[in-house]
Formats: structure tokens, sequence, C-alpha cells
């Protein structure tokens, strides 16, 4: 990779000049200040800028892709290296703009753009999470990956608020801005391709040169809006690092609110000590299918066909303590796990959610890491999902649900989201169609495909927020929709074992996914079943390999077993394995 630093450079063909020569700085001398110690000259678009040259800059709604009301820069500010021993955050100017709106109720779209003085000529787009509201940090990382940071790799790198701003002490979590139409849109796909727009303008003006390449890395949320933004504008980008993306927003809204609805049933909610319970008769029964008992649940559709969560039936049927689950919790579990059938198909195509992998991951079992209160949340939460909901017991799909129902379907704030027909959709099936038909938009990727366009898709087998049964499907429609090999020279698949929505107290997933991605799109190296992801909690520092879907990551039978070199990718055998009986 080549990082140059070309601040107050000016490229003609294969000559670069650096700043503070004597031929450019006479060049470019106004009234006595020289470029980089006065205003800046007057220029062409070729011509870089200062950082404080980009301040006020304005772009008209033709140079946008989307429709908006134009958009300006706001502030444009030098930023220093930070050190602390060593360089933890390199010189750049981090410059701060928004996109107007069409409607004049909706919000602008607020964006940062961070822009090193030393650049590898591309970009990176910094995805969101839940219903945005703020901006991501374009200095720092995603997915706790321990190498570095775009930014200090030389990136220049944006990201936006999503195209709202909220004051709610748990912004991502507050859909109340998407009541707005425009501002639904810019929330679910539309902010990307004008965030984009405006940031590539804001490169250009300051390095005097277009990206070379564009990536979008983002997960949940974010994910969902890389796909849109590679399917809907694929020559926009080059290639998408899409993390459990938080796709068919309709449908998997649909699923969080029929758990929600199973778990509040009378006596229905598993507390801490019996998801405990079935956390371990999980592992008891089903540990070992990869080879390995480490722990980790490897073999998930080998699991679901040999686990049977009635074996652990309280006699009677009745709570009769920790050591057993009664009818009613089973019945939870078990709709959970099932499919969510519709009684008739989404627009968007979907005629049923396909359910979550609830024993395939420790579900807030009561451990004592530090990453156990977060797991509670993005998992089932300590208590019942209440109404209103309680942000301190509840977990998030109780928060997500009740926001979006409450604020984008029913559009009634009394509304109690746990009595909503995720089936028929009651009187709410006009509006529930309406937004459904707006979550196709990711499902054509043949122009992406076409111009070599490289995805990389991860996602942990026991996420409780977006379901990983949702991704595989993705992966099985593409194949149905570009074809086979089209799918295949486009699209890597991996399924983490363990790791569940962002994080995990089984196996806490770090992963340089945008160096894998760099080399796809750059050098052709396919990632293929190459890749190494690395435990930061579960086993701190342990390594697995990545295996493409629908392969596993089986134990060869000798070896390290916290070494990725002691594992191989192959299909899992579900189908020699017996159903589990009356009995663990």
């Amino acid at each position: 990779m080549r990082i140059a630093d070309h601040r107050g450079q000016k490229n003609s063909g294969d000559m670069t000049i650096e700043r503070g020569t004597c031929m450019l700085c006479a060049a470019w001398m106004t009234a006595g200040a020289l470029l980089g110690c006065g205003d800046d000259p007057p220029r062409g678009d070729d011509q870089p800028r200062s950082c404080a040259g980009l301040a006020n800059m304005r772009f008209t709604a033709a140079q946008i892709g989307l429709p908006t009301s134009g958009a300006s820069v706001v502030s444009a500010v030098e930023v220093p290296a930070r050190t602390d021993g060593q360089v933890t955050g390199p010189d750049h100017c981090l410059v701060t703009a928004e996109v107007f709106p069409v409607d004049a109720k909706a919000p602008s779209i607020r964006l940062a753009v961070a822009l090193p003085t030393r650049w590898n000529e591309k970009a990176v787009w910094l995805g969101g999470g839940g219903f945005d509201g703020i901006i991501p940090d374009v200095t720092g990382n995603s997915l706790n990956t321990l190498a570095p940071t775009p930014l200090a790799r030389g990136y220049a790198v944006f990201a936006s608020d999503g195209g709202h701003q909220s004051t709610a002490a748990s912004p991502g979590t507050d859909a109340s801005a998407l009541a707005n139409e425009e501002t639904y849109r810019n929330w679910l796909s539309d902010a990307p391709k004008k965030v984009r727009d405006v940031a590539g303008r804001v490169i250009r003006a300051y390095y005097g040169i277009d990206a070379a390449r564009f990536y979008a890395v983002g997960s949940s949320t974010g994910g969902r809006e890389a796909l849109f933004a590679t399917a809907r504008f694929p020559a926009d980008w080059d290639g998408a690092l899409v993390l459990y993306p938080a796709r068919n927003v309709v449908n998997t809204m649909l699923g969080l609110t029929a758990m929600l609805e199973a778990l509040s049933a009378p006596g229905a909610f598993p507390s801490a000590a019996k998801r405990k319970l079935v956390w371990n008769a999980v592992l008891a029964r089903c540990d070992a299918l990869d080879g390995l008992a480490d722990g980790v649940v490897g073999d998930v559709v080998g699991c679901s066909e040999r686990f049977d969560v009635t074996a652990l039936r309280c006699a009677g049927g009745a709570d009769t303590g920790d050591a057993c689950l009664s009818d009613a919790q089973i019945d939870a579990f078990e709709a959970i796990d099932a499919p969510v059938r519709l009684a008739s198909p989404l627009a968007s195509g979907d005629t049923e959610f396909p359910g979550y992998n609830v024993y395939s991951a420790a579900q807030g079992v009561g451990t004592d890491s530090p990453l156990e209160p977060h797991v509670q949340a993005v998992d089932l939460g300590s208590q019942a999902p209440s109404f209103p909901v309680d942000p301190l017991t509840n977990s998030f799909a109780a928060a997500f649900a009740d926001s979006f129902m409450r604020h984008v379907v029913v559009k009634d704030q009394s509304f109690d989201y746990r009595t909503f027909d995720v089936r028929t959709f009651g009187p709410h099936a006009a509006r529930v169609q309406e937004l459904s038909a707006l979550d196709v938009g990711d499902a054509d990727m043949g122009g992406f495909a076409a111009r070599g366009g490289k995805i990389l898709l991860l996602h942990g087998t026991g996420d409780m927020l977006t379901s990983p049964r949702t991704t595989a499907r993705y992966e099985e429609e593409l194949q149905a929709s570009i074809g086979a090999a089209a799918t295949d020279a486009m699209l890597r698949y991996y399924e983490v074992p363990g790791f569940q929505h962002a994080v995990s107290t089984v196996f806490q997933v770090s992963w340089d996914g945008l160096s894998a991605l760099e080399k796809w799109v750059e050098t052709g190296k396919d990632p293929g079943d190459d890749e190494v992801v690395t435990d930061l909690a579960g086993v701190a520092g342990r390594t697995r390999p990545l295996c493409r879907y629908p392969t596993i990551a089986r134990y060869r039978g000798a070896g390290d077993p916290n070494d990725a070199a002691s594992f191989e990718c192959a299909a899992p055998d579900a189908a020699r394995v017996p159903r589990q009986g009356g009995s663990l």
C-alpha cells in the first residue's frame, strides 16, 4: 500500500510536486501569502485546498445523486497527531458537513470526514447502528479489530448520523425521528449515497484528485446500509465489509416482536439460572459435534437436530426451581427457535421470519465477564419485556420493537408493542406492506457483481437481534437471482460460532476484515477459507478459521485446540446425527 503526503501536492500525470518547493510556492503566491500560510489562492477543480479552505464549501442538489436541497461544510479543523509514547492517531483535517432535506420538516443529515495528511488515495465509509442519531467516530475502528484504524492506514474516513440527531439517553434505540418519511428513507438506505457524494467532493477538494477506491464498512444497521449502497449505486463502491446486517427491516421487527411476545407470556421468561441450565445441556449434547469440546457450539445445524429442550421439563410442567424448565418456559424457547409463519407474504417476498439460534450461544447466563451486562442486553434482558420499556432490565430487542412500532408503524405513543399481530398485522397491514416494499433495495446485486465488486459478510451464530438465518437466506436469494457463479465471484459469507450481536462471552470476535477486503479487491487474493478470527473474551487469544457458509471449523483431532491451524473447514454432519430422545 502506498501512503504519500498529498496535502499541498499537485498531481500532473506521473509528476508529484511537494509543497514547499520554490516552483510551487511561486506559482501559487497571492498577495504576499503562500499556500498554507494564508487564504487559499484562486484554484481550479484539480487544485487542492488547505483544511481551512474547505470551510463553507457549498454543494448543489444536482451534485448529489438522490433528492436533497444541497449541502454545505460546517467546519474544517486541523487535528494534530495524538501521542502517548507512540503515535495513536495521525494528523488530519476533520470536516463536518450538513446535507439539507427536501421536506422542510425533516432534519438534515450530519456527517464527518477525516482527511489524513498522509493519504493512501482511498476512502472508507463507516456505517451506524440501531436507529442511528449520532455520527460514528471517524477516527475509530470496527468490530474490536486489533488492526490499525482506517484513518491510521491512510484512508479518508467518513460517516453520518443516518439522517437525524437523537438526544435520547440511548440514541440507537430512538426511532422517534423516523416517523417522518424522508427521515425513514434516509435511515433505511438513502443517507449513505447522499453522504458519499458530499464526502467524495470534499476529498477531491482537499487532495486535488478523486479517491481511487471507496469501501463501505458497516455492522447491524450499517451492514444493511452497505448492502443497499452497493446494490443501488454499484459504481460508487469497490467493496463492502458487512457484519451481522439488520436487513429486511420489517421482517426483522416482526421476528423481534414475536420473540418478545413469547417471553411476555405468564411464567415464560427464563432467569439467568434457567438459561445457564439450557446452555449447559446444549454443551453436553452439542459441544463436541465439531470434534472438540471447547465451550463453543461449532455445528449449529447438527445441534438443532440433536438437542431437545423438552428433556429439561419439570415434572408435571410447573416451575419447581432452577433445575428444570416449566412448560411456559419451554414454549418460549421453542417459539424463539421456530419460524414465524406469516398469513400473507410481505411486499419484500418474505413468507416467514426464520427464527433464532436460541440454543447456540450463552444467552446472558450470569458469567463474571465484564461483557455480561451487554450480552444480557443484546439477548433476552434480565427481566420479562415490559411496557413501557425499562431500559435497565429489558433487552435491546424490546427497545427496538417498542420504538419502531410506536413511531413508524402504528404512530401511536400509547401502543403496547407486545400486542402487535405479527402474523396478520391486524389493522396495520397496509402500513406494514408499504414499509416492507422498501426493504428490497439490497436484493439486486447484478450491477455490483458485474463491475467486479466484492462483499465480505460475517454473522455470529448466536445473534438474537439480527438472525443469522436471515443472512444465510440472503446468500441463497442472491444465488437464485444472479446465479451461483456471479455470487461466488462477489461474496464470501462466514458464520462465527458463539459470537452474538457485537459482543459475546463465548467467542468475542476480532478480525481485520478490511485488509482481507482490500486484498481481494486490489490484488485478487480470494480470502476463501484462509481468514482467521481471534477470540478476545471466551479464551482470550485463541483463533479459529473463518469457514465459508455452510461449512464449519472442525478440529482435526490433533494440535493446539486454541490454534486455527488445528482446524479444517468441513461440511456439518447433521444428517448423520440422530435427534435426541427424551433424555440428555
